[in-house]
């Protein structure tokens, strides 16, 4: 009999399912508007007149999912009536007994690449602020990632200062798009800001290629979607090298940084070959003074979903003591996408003698739950 087997309905005939973990954490959780309109009781009227006027003025591409319909297709049976809040925690806070599910957004990713930094800044925080009336105040198990502009430290700092003292509130989001790597000195005041809050910085795959963001690959602009998703790992690569080249976790030593929905099988791959490289190469950089894989262990976590499927589980479990699994992996489920990862489904493939870590006590340490 599988896991999935196991399901049983309670009195109320909510469907619910065998604990995964002594504590359970979903640290990827996108929490949705019906439409932009949502948060105009949140926005100055300038702008609520201004996306009556033009729409709400994000930049997109063809090659990614954009804001539209949520940006993504939802694989749940909701409607214009759905109250998304109380549907995340019936369906799955409440379905696989979480403990705790970290609100990552979703619909404003790309509104941070706008040149517009005043547009985009008002934005965020009327965001945030309809995230704590409308979906922290539901259900005490959720927190919230702050919504924020990179481009413009000064406002992002001042948003950190706002709100980074709310009990709910346990980290910061930039979005994987970004006009230059993360460990750019241009972004320090917002580590600053969030290392004096107790804050952790979040990359999440999106706004890439748009607005005043660079190009989403080395190579330039993809055409398909599918192109844009086997980009997301050379993304990670290229924020992950460039903060620890740039002594970020040196001058921060507190600060911690996740990765989500940017695949894991690069981490193996990169940490051996940086780690070799830093060996021949490190008088030039000498502020970096521990092996590259050692300031990732320390400082650095990455989302499981989407998990690599190779044909043999044993190549699987290769792949996780090569990766440090144990240790930086944390589990997320990118609920309500269309292609979200399953909790039960998940946890199979993963050694019994890992779960406990990757489901909920790494989480659990790192956002101090």
């Amino acid at each position: 009999m599988s896991a999935l087997d196991t399901e049983r309905r309670t009195s109320d005939n909510a469907l619910v399912t065998p604990k995964i973990a002594p504590f359970l954490v979903d640290c990827d959780l996108h929490h949705l508007w019906h439409k932009i309109d949502d948060i105009f009781p949140y926005l100055p009227r300038q702008y609520v007149q201004e996306i009556k006027d033009f729409g709400p003025m994000f930049p997109g591409g063809m090659w990614t999912n954009i804001p539209n319909n949520h940006g993504y297709r939802i694989d749940h049976d909701v409607d214009e009536d759905t109250n998304f809040a109380e549907f995340t925690v019936t369906e799955h806070l409440d379905r696989y007994d979480f403990d705790a599910g970290i609100l990552t957004g979703n619909d404003v990713y790309q509104i941070t690449a706008t040149t517009n930094l005043d547009y985009a800044a008002a934005l965020c925080r009327a965001y945030n602020d309809w995230t704590l009336e409308h979906w922290i105040a539901t259900d005490e198990r959720f927190r919230m990632i702050l919504t924020v502009g990179p481009n413009d430290p000064i406002q992002a700092v001042q948003e950190i200062d706002r709100l980074g003292g709310h009990p709910a509130v346990v980290g910061v989001m930039m979005p994987a798009g970004g006009r230059y790597p993360y460990g750019n000195r241009m972004y320090h005041p917002i580590y600053e800001a969030a290392e004096r809050h107790g804050l952790v910085m979040v990359t999440h795959f999106g706004g890439e290629g748009v607005g005043a963001n660079n190009a989403p690959t080395a190579a330039g602009y993809p055409t398909y979607y599918l192109e844009m998703r086997m980009a997301r790992p050379q993304i990670a690569q290229a924020h992950v090298t460039s903060l620890i080249c740039e002594g970020v976790f040196e001058k921060y030593t507190d600060l911690k940084w996740v990765f989500v929905e940017v695949d894991t099988w690069w981490i193996p791959g990169l940490l051996d070959h940086f780690d070799a490289d830093w060996k021949a190469l490190r008088d030039y950089t000498p502020w970096v003074k521990e092996l590259p894989s050692e300031y990732f262990r320390k400082h650095i976590r990455v989302g499981t979903q989407p998990l690599e499927q190779p044909a043999r589980r044993e190549d699987l479990h290769r792949f996780f003591e090569q990766a440090h699994a144990r240790e930086v992996l944390v589990y997320a489920s990118d609920f309500p996408h269309f292609d979200w990862d399953e909790p039960i489904a998940t946890a199979a493939t993963f050694p019994k003698s890992i779960r406990a870590e990757i489901f909920g006590s790494n989480a659990r340490e790192l956002f101090n739950l």
